[in-house]
Protein backbone atom coordinates (compact mmCIF):
# COMPACT_ATOMS: atom_id res chain seq x y z
CA UNK A 1 0.00 0.00 0.00
CA UNK A 2 1.25 3.20 -1.01
CA UNK A 3 1.34 5.97 1.96
CA UNK A 4 0.85 9.25 -0.37
CA UNK A 5 1.36 11.33 3.19
CA UNK A 6 1.41 14.99 1.78
CA UNK A 7 -1.62 14.13 -0.39
CA UNK A 8 -4.23 12.49 2.50
CA UNK A 9 -2.91 15.26 4.94
CA UNK A 10 -3.96 17.72 2.25
CA UNK A 11 -7.05 16.01 2.26
CA UNK A 12 -8.34 15.03 5.26
CA UNK A 13 -7.44 18.94 6.02
CA UNK A 14 -10.18 19.37 3.44
CA UNK A 15 -13.00 17.68 5.88
CA UNK A 16 -12.95 20.84 7.73
CA UNK A 17 -13.11 23.04 4.84
CA UNK A 18 -16.69 24.36 3.53
CA UNK A 19 -17.60 22.42 0.02
CA UNK A 20 -14.99 19.56 1.32
CA UNK A 21 -15.48 16.09 2.25
CA UNK A 22 -17.78 16.26 5.48
CA UNK A 23 -17.84 13.88 8.86
CA UNK A 24 -19.08 10.58 8.15
CA UNK A 25 -18.32 9.26 11.40
CA UNK A 26 -21.59 9.89 13.59
CA UNK A 27 -23.68 7.10 12.23
CA UNK A 28 -24.89 4.09 13.58
CA UNK A 29 -25.84 2.93 17.52
CA UNK A 30 -25.34 5.87 19.40
CA UNK A 31 -23.14 7.56 16.40
CA UNK A 32 -20.50 5.22 17.20
CA UNK A 33 -19.81 6.21 19.76
CA UNK A 34 -20.50 3.45 22.66
CA UNK A 35 -20.46 -0.29 21.35
CA UNK A 36 -23.89 -1.99 20.57
CA UNK A 37 -24.79 -3.53 24.28
CA UNK A 38 -25.52 -6.97 25.33
CA UNK A 39 -28.50 -7.41 26.54
CA UNK A 40 -29.32 -10.35 28.72
CA UNK A 41 -31.65 -13.01 27.89
CA UNK A 42 -34.42 -12.58 30.12
CA UNK A 43 -36.88 -15.02 29.03
CA UNK A 44 -36.52 -17.92 26.25
CA UNK A 45 -38.88 -19.91 24.32
CA UNK A 46 -38.57 -23.19 22.12
CA UNK A 47 -39.58 -23.98 18.95
CA UNK A 48 -42.94 -26.19 18.56
CA UNK A 49 -42.37 -29.79 17.98
CA UNK A 50 -44.50 -30.61 15.85
CA UNK A 51 -42.99 -27.91 13.12
CA UNK A 52 -46.38 -26.20 13.54
CA UNK A 53 -46.79 -22.61 13.09
CA UNK A 54 -45.19 -20.33 15.35
CA UNK A 55 -45.85 -16.96 14.36
CA UNK A 56 -48.23 -16.17 17.24
CA UNK A 57 -46.35 -18.05 19.88
CA UNK A 58 -43.51 -16.22 18.55
CA UNK A 59 -45.82 -12.86 18.51
CA UNK A 60 -47.10 -13.16 21.99
CA UNK A 61 -43.99 -13.49 23.52
CA UNK A 62 -42.76 -10.31 22.29
CA UNK A 63 -46.11 -8.72 22.99
CA UNK A 64 -45.66 -10.06 26.62
CA UNK A 65 -41.83 -9.30 27.16
CA UNK A 66 -41.74 -6.70 30.17
CA UNK A 67 -38.76 -4.32 31.19
CA UNK A 68 -35.52 -4.42 29.36
CA UNK A 69 -33.50 -7.35 27.95
CA UNK A 70 -33.16 -10.50 25.51
CA UNK A 71 -36.04 -12.99 24.08
CA UNK A 72 -33.89 -15.98 23.32
CA UNK A 73 -35.35 -17.93 20.12
CA UNK A 74 -33.91 -21.52 21.03
CA UNK A 75 -32.19 -23.28 18.43
CA UNK A 76 -34.68 -25.35 16.09
CA UNK A 77 -36.95 -25.15 13.34
CA UNK A 78 -39.10 -21.90 13.58
CA UNK A 79 -42.41 -22.01 11.04
CA UNK A 80 -43.67 -18.37 10.10
CA UNK A 81 -46.42 -18.23 8.18
CA UNK A 82 -46.80 -14.36 8.79
CA UNK A 83 -44.73 -11.50 9.66
CA UNK A 84 -43.49 -10.61 13.22
CA UNK A 85 -43.27 -7.00 14.38
CA UNK A 86 -41.45 -5.69 17.11
CA UNK A 87 -42.31 -1.98 18.43
CA UNK A 88 -40.97 -1.91 21.84
CA UNK A 89 -38.04 0.13 23.23
CA UNK A 90 -34.93 -1.68 24.92
CA UNK A 91 -36.08 -5.30 23.47
CA UNK A 92 -33.75 -7.73 21.69
CA UNK A 93 -34.70 -10.43 19.53
CA UNK A 94 -31.81 -13.22 19.83
CA UNK A 95 -31.12 -16.91 18.19
CA UNK A 96 -28.94 -19.13 18.74
CA UNK A 97 -26.72 -18.49 15.54
CA UNK A 98 -26.90 -20.97 12.89
CA UNK A 99 -28.87 -23.33 14.71
CA UNK A 100 -31.74 -20.98 15.22
CA UNK A 101 -33.50 -20.46 12.11
CA UNK A 102 -36.83 -18.81 10.90
CA UNK A 103 -38.69 -20.09 7.63
CA UNK A 104 -40.70 -18.04 6.28
CA UNK A 105 -43.67 -20.17 4.84
CA UNK A 106 -46.14 -19.62 2.29
CA UNK A 107 -46.83 -17.68 -0.53
CA UNK A 108 -47.13 -14.51 0.28
CA UNK A 109 -44.77 -11.34 -0.43
CA UNK A 110 -43.80 -10.00 3.02
CA UNK A 111 -41.22 -9.06 5.64
CA UNK A 112 -40.48 -11.72 7.81
CA UNK A 113 -39.44 -9.07 10.84
CA UNK A 114 -40.72 -5.77 11.16
CA UNK A 115 -38.18 -3.60 13.49
CA UNK A 116 -40.52 -0.56 14.35
CA UNK A 117 -43.78 0.63 14.17
CA UNK A 118 -44.94 1.81 10.63
CA UNK A 119 -45.29 5.09 11.23
CA UNK A 120 -45.24 9.34 9.39
CA UNK A 121 -43.06 12.14 10.54
CA UNK A 122 -44.96 14.71 12.77
CA UNK A 123 -44.48 18.40 11.43
CA UNK A 124 -43.66 20.48 14.77
CA UNK A 125 -44.61 24.15 15.31
CA UNK A 126 -40.79 25.30 15.68
CA UNK A 127 -39.61 26.42 12.25
CA UNK A 128 -37.15 28.84 10.67
CA UNK A 129 -35.65 30.49 8.00
CA UNK A 130 -31.73 29.77 7.14
CA UNK A 131 -30.01 32.72 6.22
CA UNK A 132 -27.21 32.94 3.70
CA UNK A 133 -27.76 32.65 -0.45
CA UNK A 134 -24.61 29.12 0.02
CA UNK A 135 -24.65 26.86 2.87
CA UNK A 136 -21.46 24.41 1.52
CA UNK A 137 -20.81 20.78 2.83
CA UNK A 138 -19.59 20.39 5.79
CA UNK A 139 -21.32 23.13 7.60
CA UNK A 140 -22.83 21.74 11.29
CA UNK A 141 -23.63 25.55 12.43
CA UNK A 142 -26.75 27.62 10.89
CA UNK A 143 -27.57 30.78 10.92
CA UNK A 144 -31.70 31.15 11.12
CA UNK A 145 -33.76 34.67 10.65
CA UNK A 146 -35.58 36.21 13.30
CA UNK A 147 -35.85 35.13 16.67
CA UNK A 148 -34.48 31.65 17.17
CA UNK A 149 -37.20 29.15 18.52
CA UNK A 150 -34.80 26.32 19.14
CA UNK A 151 -33.25 24.69 21.80
CA UNK A 152 -30.56 22.02 22.47
CA UNK A 153 -31.94 18.53 22.53
CA UNK A 154 -34.65 19.39 19.36
CA UNK A 155 -34.90 16.62 16.82
CA UNK A 156 -34.90 19.09 13.65
CA UNK A 157 -34.88 18.69 10.24
CA UNK A 158 -33.39 20.94 7.24
CA UNK A 159 -35.65 21.16 4.45
CA UNK A 160 -34.32 21.94 0.44
CA UNK A 161 -37.51 22.56 -1.72
CA UNK A 162 -35.22 22.51 -5.50
CA UNK A 163 -37.23 24.70 -7.70
CA UNK A 164 -37.29 24.65 -11.56
CA UNK A 165 -33.84 26.15 -12.71
CA UNK A 166 -32.27 23.36 -10.22
CA UNK A 167 -33.67 21.03 -12.79
CA UNK A 168 -33.10 22.63 -15.55
CA UNK A 169 -29.24 22.98 -14.29
CA UNK A 170 -29.03 19.28 -13.62
CA UNK A 171 -29.97 18.72 -17.51
CA UNK A 172 -32.93 16.78 -15.68
CA UNK A 173 -35.77 18.57 -17.51
CA UNK A 174 -34.42 16.79 -21.01
CA UNK A 175 -34.18 13.07 -20.83
CA UNK A 176 -33.27 11.24 -23.53
CA UNK A 177 -35.31 9.10 -25.32
CA UNK A 178 -35.33 5.40 -24.77
CA UNK A 179 -33.74 3.38 -27.16
CA UNK A 180 -36.87 0.60 -26.79
CA UNK A 181 -39.36 3.41 -26.86
CA UNK A 182 -40.48 3.29 -23.44
CA UNK A 183 -41.66 6.50 -22.41
CA UNK A 184 -39.34 8.88 -20.18
CA UNK A 185 -40.32 11.70 -17.31
CA UNK A 186 -38.33 14.79 -16.82
CA UNK A 187 -37.89 15.22 -12.79
CA UNK A 188 -40.44 17.44 -11.05
CA UNK A 189 -38.83 19.36 -7.87
CA UNK A 190 -41.62 18.90 -6.16
CA UNK A 191 -40.64 14.91 -5.77
CA UNK A 192 -37.10 15.97 -4.66
CA UNK A 193 -38.08 17.92 -1.75
CA UNK A 194 -35.49 16.58 1.06
CA UNK A 195 -35.43 16.83 4.59
CA UNK A 196 -32.04 15.88 6.44
CA UNK A 197 -32.93 14.74 9.74
CA UNK A 198 -30.01 16.25 12.62
CA UNK A 199 -30.32 16.97 16.52
CA UNK A 200 -29.62 20.30 17.91
CA UNK A 201 -26.78 20.50 20.02
CA UNK A 202 -26.42 23.71 21.02
CA UNK A 203 -27.97 27.40 20.24
CA UNK A 204 -25.93 30.86 20.30
CA UNK A 205 -28.22 33.74 19.59
CA UNK A 206 -29.04 33.07 15.98
CA UNK A 207 -26.74 30.09 15.41
CA UNK A 208 -28.31 26.47 15.27
CA UNK A 209 -25.33 23.84 16.35
CA UNK A 210 -26.29 20.45 14.97
CA UNK A 211 -24.90 16.82 15.65
CA UNK A 212 -23.75 16.42 11.97
CA UNK A 213 -23.25 18.62 9.07
CA UNK A 214 -24.93 19.03 5.42
CA UNK A 215 -23.78 16.55 2.99
CA UNK A 216 -24.97 18.75 0.12
CA UNK A 217 -24.30 22.44 -1.03
CA UNK A 218 -27.73 24.70 -0.40
CA UNK A 219 -27.35 27.39 -3.27
CA UNK A 220 -30.60 29.99 -3.16
CA UNK A 221 -30.37 30.10 -6.95
CA UNK A 222 -32.04 26.44 -7.13
CA UNK A 223 -34.15 26.52 -4.00
CA UNK A 224 -35.28 27.76 -0.77
CA UNK A 225 -34.41 26.12 2.78
CA UNK A 226 -35.50 26.24 6.34
CA UNK A 227 -35.17 23.82 9.41
CA UNK A 228 -38.23 22.43 11.34
CA UNK A 229 -39.13 20.54 14.36
CA UNK A 230 -40.77 17.01 13.81
CA UNK A 231 -41.58 14.11 15.83
CA UNK A 232 -41.98 10.60 15.03
CA UNK A 233 -45.07 8.58 16.95
CA UNK A 234 -44.44 5.57 18.62
CA UNK A 235 -39.97 5.68 17.30
CA UNK A 236 -38.54 3.00 19.03
CA UNK A 237 -35.01 3.45 20.21
CA UNK A 238 -32.37 0.67 21.55
CA UNK A 239 -33.68 -2.73 20.17
CA UNK A 240 -32.02 -5.21 18.26
CA UNK A 241 -32.31 -8.70 16.40
CA UNK A 242 -29.23 -10.55 16.51
CA UNK A 243 -27.97 -14.24 15.79
CA UNK A 244 -30.61 -15.69 13.99
CA UNK A 245 -31.02 -17.38 10.37
CA UNK A 246 -33.26 -16.73 8.19
CA UNK A 247 -34.59 -18.69 5.17
CA UNK A 248 -37.43 -17.80 2.85
CA UNK A 249 -39.22 -20.76 0.95
CA UNK A 250 -39.33 -20.86 -2.68
CA UNK A 251 -40.94 -23.01 -5.78
CA UNK A 252 -38.06 -22.23 -8.18
CA UNK A 253 -35.41 -19.85 -9.04
CA UNK A 254 -37.47 -17.54 -10.64
CA UNK A 255 -40.05 -17.41 -7.45
CA UNK A 256 -41.58 -14.36 -6.68
CA UNK A 257 -44.69 -15.34 -4.39
CA UNK A 258 -42.43 -15.89 -1.28
CA UNK A 259 -41.02 -13.49 1.63
CA UNK A 260 -39.57 -10.36 -0.02
CA UNK A 261 -37.19 -8.98 2.93
CA UNK A 262 -35.71 -10.98 6.03
CA UNK A 263 -35.86 -7.44 8.35
CA UNK A 264 -37.75 -3.86 7.24
CA UNK A 265 -36.60 -1.13 10.12
CA UNK A 266 -39.66 1.37 10.16
CA UNK A 267 -39.25 3.77 12.47
CA UNK A 268 -36.56 2.64 14.85
CA UNK A 269 -33.54 4.96 16.35
CA UNK A 270 -30.55 3.99 17.81
CA UNK A 271 -31.71 -0.03 16.79
CA UNK A 272 -29.40 -2.98 15.39
CA UNK A 273 -29.23 -5.78 13.14
CA UNK A 274 -26.16 -7.87 13.98
CA UNK A 275 -25.33 -11.51 12.67
CA UNK A 276 -28.11 -12.51 10.96
CA UNK A 277 -28.20 -14.08 7.67
CA UNK A 278 -30.97 -14.05 5.06
CA UNK A 279 -31.75 -16.92 2.72
CA UNK A 280 -33.88 -16.91 -0.71
CA UNK A 281 -35.69 -13.87 -0.07
CA UNK A 282 -36.25 -12.02 -3.30
CA UNK A 283 -35.62 -8.33 -2.27
CA UNK A 284 -33.44 -7.94 0.46
CA UNK A 285 -31.69 -9.05 4.28
CA UNK A 286 -32.02 -5.19 5.37
CA UNK A 287 -34.49 -2.52 4.43
CA UNK A 288 -33.45 0.68 6.41
CA UNK A 289 -36.82 2.49 5.05
CA UNK A 290 -38.25 5.90 6.42
CA UNK A 291 -38.52 6.56 9.87
CA UNK A 292 -35.25 4.24 10.72
CA UNK A 293 -31.95 6.47 11.82
CA UNK A 294 -29.19 5.87 13.45
CA UNK A 295 -29.28 1.89 12.73
CA UNK A 296 -26.72 -0.42 12.41
CA UNK A 297 -26.65 -3.69 10.66
CA UNK A 298 -23.23 -5.48 11.34
CA UNK A 299 -21.94 -8.90 10.55
CA UNK A 300 -24.89 -10.08 8.19
CA UNK A 301 -25.24 -11.85 4.96
CA UNK A 302 -27.75 -12.10 2.44
CA UNK A 303 -27.46 -15.56 0.25
CA UNK A 304 -28.79 -16.54 -2.98
CA UNK A 305 -31.46 -14.92 -3.52
CA UNK A 306 -34.46 -16.07 -5.67
CA UNK A 307 -36.38 -13.89 -7.74
CA UNK A 308 -35.92 -12.84 -11.50
CA UNK A 309 -33.13 -10.78 -12.09
CA UNK A 310 -34.82 -7.37 -12.92
CA UNK A 311 -36.00 -4.26 -11.09
CA UNK A 312 -36.46 -4.21 -7.25
CA UNK A 313 -35.45 -7.66 -6.70
CA UNK A 314 -31.66 -8.43 -5.34
CA UNK A 315 -30.67 -5.63 -3.21
CA UNK A 316 -29.00 -6.94 -0.33
CA UNK A 317 -28.81 -3.93 2.02
CA UNK A 318 -30.96 -1.21 1.47
CA UNK A 319 -31.20 2.32 3.10
CA UNK A 320 -34.59 3.37 1.40
CA UNK A 321 -35.03 6.53 3.24
CA UNK A 322 -33.04 5.81 6.15
CA UNK A 323 -30.64 8.23 7.75
CA UNK A 324 -27.34 8.00 9.64
CA UNK A 325 -27.68 4.28 8.94
CA UNK A 326 -24.17 2.08 9.10
CA UNK A 327 -23.89 -0.87 7.27
CA UNK A 328 -20.75 -3.32 8.54
CA UNK A 329 -18.97 -6.20 7.87
CA UNK A 330 -21.67 -7.50 5.20
CA UNK A 331 -22.03 -9.78 2.54
CA UNK A 332 -24.14 -9.98 -0.57
CA UNK A 333 -24.09 -12.99 -3.08
CA UNK A 334 -26.11 -13.16 -6.19
CA UNK A 335 -27.51 -9.65 -5.98
CA UNK A 336 -28.36 -6.71 -7.81
CA UNK A 337 -27.41 -4.02 -5.94
CA UNK A 338 -26.11 -5.31 -3.07
CA UNK A 339 -25.18 -1.86 -1.10
CA UNK A 340 -27.39 0.76 -2.24
CA UNK A 341 -29.91 3.95 -1.83
CA UNK A 342 -33.18 4.68 -2.99
CA UNK A 343 -34.53 8.07 -4.57
CA UNK A 344 -33.55 11.07 -1.95
CA UNK A 345 -32.24 9.22 0.84
CA UNK A 346 -30.82 12.07 3.41
CA UNK A 347 -27.47 11.31 4.36
CA UNK A 348 -25.00 10.69 6.21
CA UNK A 349 -24.92 6.75 5.55
CA UNK A 350 -22.03 4.60 5.64
CA UNK A 351 -21.42 1.14 3.72
CA UNK A 352 -17.90 0.09 5.40
CA UNK A 353 -15.84 -3.22 4.88
CA UNK A 354 -18.72 -4.84 2.73
CA UNK A 355 -17.97 -7.83 -0.01
CA UNK A 356 -20.45 -8.22 -2.91
CA UNK A 357 -19.83 -11.89 -4.59
CA UNK A 358 -21.59 -12.78 -7.74
CA UNK A 359 -22.74 -9.31 -8.55
CA UNK A 360 -25.54 -9.24 -11.06
CA UNK A 361 -25.07 -5.31 -11.42
CA UNK A 362 -23.92 -2.48 -9.03
CA UNK A 363 -23.35 -1.09 -5.86
CA UNK A 364 -24.08 2.30 -5.52
CA UNK A 365 -26.55 5.06 -4.93
CA UNK A 366 -29.29 3.56 -7.42
CA UNK A 367 -31.38 6.47 -8.54
CA UNK A 368 -32.81 9.97 -7.85
CA UNK A 369 -30.64 11.98 -5.90
CA UNK A 370 -29.52 9.85 -2.56
CA UNK A 371 -26.76 12.60 -0.59
CA UNK A 372 -24.09 11.90 1.73
CA UNK A 373 -22.80 8.36 1.59
CA UNK A 374 -19.60 6.73 2.18
CA UNK A 375 -18.87 3.34 0.79
CA UNK A 376 -15.46 2.48 2.66
CA UNK A 377 -13.14 -0.85 1.72
CA UNK A 378 -16.53 -2.15 -0.22
CA UNK A 379 -15.26 -4.97 -2.61
CA UNK A 380 -17.60 -6.25 -5.54
CA UNK A 381 -17.13 -8.21 -8.45
CA UNK A 382 -18.69 -6.48 -10.27
CA UNK A 383 -19.46 -2.60 -10.64
CA UNK A 384 -19.31 0.59 -7.65
CA UNK A 385 -20.70 3.72 -9.66
CA UNK A 386 -22.57 6.90 -8.72
CA UNK A 387 -23.09 8.77 -11.99
CA UNK A 388 -26.40 10.32 -14.24
CA UNK A 389 -28.56 7.72 -14.63
CA UNK A 390 -30.72 9.47 -17.14
CA UNK A 391 -33.26 7.29 -18.72
CA UNK A 392 -32.08 3.91 -16.83
CA UNK A 393 -35.30 2.62 -15.20
CA UNK A 394 -38.18 5.17 -14.63
CA UNK A 395 -36.12 8.14 -15.49
CA UNK A 396 -33.73 7.57 -12.73
CA UNK A 397 -31.46 11.04 -13.71
CA UNK A 398 -28.60 11.82 -11.72
CA UNK A 399 -27.74 9.14 -8.74
CA UNK A 400 -26.39 10.87 -5.98
CA UNK A 401 -24.23 13.68 -4.80
CA UNK A 402 -21.61 14.12 -2.03
CA UNK A 403 -20.75 10.41 -2.34
CA UNK A 404 -17.04 9.22 -1.24
CA UNK A 405 -15.60 5.80 -2.56
CA UNK A 406 -12.61 5.30 -0.70
CA UNK A 407 -10.24 2.44 -0.51
CA UNK A 408 -12.83 0.49 -2.36
CA UNK A 409 -12.41 -2.40 -5.16
CA UNK A 410 -14.63 -2.87 -8.04
CA UNK A 411 -14.04 -4.35 -11.27
CA UNK A 412 -15.70 -1.20 -12.71
CA UNK A 413 -15.79 2.25 -11.36
CA UNK A 414 -17.51 4.77 -12.17
CA UNK A 415 -17.57 8.34 -10.50
CA UNK A 416 -19.07 11.18 -12.04
CA UNK A 417 -19.98 14.80 -10.31
CA UNK A 418 -23.43 16.90 -11.14
CA UNK A 419 -22.98 19.99 -13.15
CA UNK A 420 -24.49 21.75 -10.31
CA UNK A 421 -24.99 21.57 -6.28
CA UNK A 422 -22.22 19.22 -5.17
CA UNK A 423 -19.61 16.47 -6.46
CA UNK A 424 -18.42 13.15 -5.99
CA UNK A 425 -14.74 11.71 -4.95
CA UNK A 426 -13.12 8.32 -6.01
CA UNK A 427 -10.21 7.85 -3.85
CA UNK A 428 -7.42 5.05 -3.49
CA UNK A 429 -9.84 2.55 -5.46
CA UNK A 430 -8.75 -0.30 -7.71
CA UNK A 431 -11.10 -1.15 -10.70
CA UNK A 432 -11.46 -0.30 -14.35
CA UNK A 433 -12.12 3.34 -15.23
CA UNK A 434 -15.26 3.19 -17.00
CA UNK A 435 -17.26 6.37 -18.52
CA UNK A 436 -20.73 5.22 -17.19
CA UNK A 437 -23.95 4.51 -19.50
CA UNK A 438 -24.10 7.98 -20.48
CA UNK A 439 -20.84 10.25 -22.19
CA UNK A 440 -20.29 13.81 -21.51
CA UNK A 441 -21.15 14.08 -17.89
CA UNK A 442 -18.54 15.72 -15.62
CA UNK A 443 -15.70 13.31 -13.95
CA UNK A 444 -15.74 12.86 -9.97
CA UNK A 445 -12.58 14.00 -8.44
CA UNK A 446 -10.25 10.63 -8.82
CA UNK A 447 -7.58 10.83 -6.39
CA UNK A 448 -4.56 7.98 -6.13
CA UNK A 449 -7.13 5.96 -8.89
CA UNK A 450 -5.33 2.54 -8.86
CA UNK A 451 -3.57 2.23 -5.73
CA UNK A 452 -4.91 2.06 -2.03
CA UNK A 453 -4.47 5.28 -0.02
CA UNK A 454 -3.86 5.59 4.27
CA UNK A 455 -5.73 6.15 6.47
CA UNK A 456 -6.94 2.74 5.39
CA UNK A 457 -10.41 3.99 6.25
CA UNK A 458 -11.66 7.28 6.05
CA UNK A 459 -14.76 6.55 8.62
CA UNK A 460 -12.58 5.19 11.32
CA UNK A 461 -9.88 8.07 10.99
CA UNK A 462 -12.86 10.18 10.97
CA UNK A 463 -14.05 8.58 14.47
CA UNK A 464 -10.69 8.87 15.96
CA UNK A 465 -10.25 12.39 14.94
CA UNK A 466 -13.44 13.21 16.45
CA UNK A 467 -12.80 10.92 19.44
CA UNK A 468 -9.49 12.68 20.15
CA UNK A 469 -11.13 16.41 19.60
CA UNK A 470 -13.37 15.53 22.68
CA UNK A 471 -17.20 14.93 21.92
CA UNK A 472 -18.28 17.91 24.05
CA UNK A 473 -16.63 20.66 21.69
CA UNK A 474 -18.92 22.98 19.75
CA UNK A 475 -18.74 22.88 15.90
CA UNK A 476 -17.30 25.37 14.18
CA UNK A 477 -19.32 28.32 13.57
CA UNK A 478 -19.57 29.08 9.65
CA UNK A 479 -20.57 32.02 7.55
CA UNK A 480 -23.31 30.96 5.69
CA UNK A 481 -22.11 33.09 2.09
CA UNK A 482 -20.73 32.17 -1.14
Amino acid sequence: MMNLSTLVALLLSALTIPDGIPDFSKVGYRYSDVPIPEYETVRSVAPPADGSDATALIQSAIDGFKGKGALLLEKGIWNVSGTIRIAKSDFVLRGEGDSTVLVATGESKRPLVCLGPESVRVLGKKKASIVGDYIPVGVDSLIVSGKNPFRAGDEVFVAWIPSDSWVIGLGMDNIPPRKDGLPVRPWNPEEFQKRWERTVVAVEGQVVYLENPLVMPLDARYGEYYIQSYTYENRITDSGIERIRMVSEYASEEDEFHATTAVNVYAAEHCWVRNVVAEHFSFCCVDMLDGAKNITVDSCSYLTPKARTIGSRKYGFYIDKGQLCLVSNCLGNGTRHAFSTAQCTCGPNVFMDCMETDGKGDCGPHMRWASGVLYDNVSTDAMLRVQDRSNLGPSHGWAGVTHVFWNCTAKRLVCQSPQITGKNYCIGCVGLKHRGNFAGRPDGEWISHGTHVEPCSLFRKQLDDRRNAGKKALPRKLTNKR
